[in-house]
């Protein structure tokens, strides 16, 4: 899978998480607000894939698969989670959580993607 595959997955599965999770929760009370919050998960997954995703190839040497995707996992999950609280004005628990299901279920849809495109 290429670096850009990845990133557009990441998009596909984060943003629409991102979105849905916010309007049931009624976060979201209008068109700009669904707009920020739509620029805000693509800048924020922008931000933090080229980051993990050259971390992984920095650490493919050094450690094991799953200990190397908790650590860069755990990074991304938080640097979101602070994101998503400072900016939309979350409570932690709710921002970091925010961050967990999106990049949870994007790193598990990336998986999946992959494993069927081999």
């Amino acid at each position: 899978m290429t670096q850009l595959l990845a990133l557009l997955i990441s998009w596909g599965i984060e943003v629409p998480i991102v979105l849905i999770t916010l309007a049931i929760t009624r976060q979201l009370s209008s068109w700009q607000d669904i707009y920020n919050v739509l620029i805000l998960a693509c800048v924020a997954t922008l931000f933090t894939h080229p980051l993990a995703w050259e971390s992984n190839q920095i650490l493919i040497p050094y450690m094991e698969f799953f200990l190397r995707v908790g650590l860069i996992e755990s990074c991304v999950v938080i640097v979101e989670g602070i994101w998503y609280t400072l900016i939309l004005k979350l409570g932690w628990t709710q921002g970091l959580l925010l961050s967990l299901i999106a990049n949870t279920a994007s790193f598990l849809g990336g998986l999946l993607i992959n494993g069927l495109l081999r």
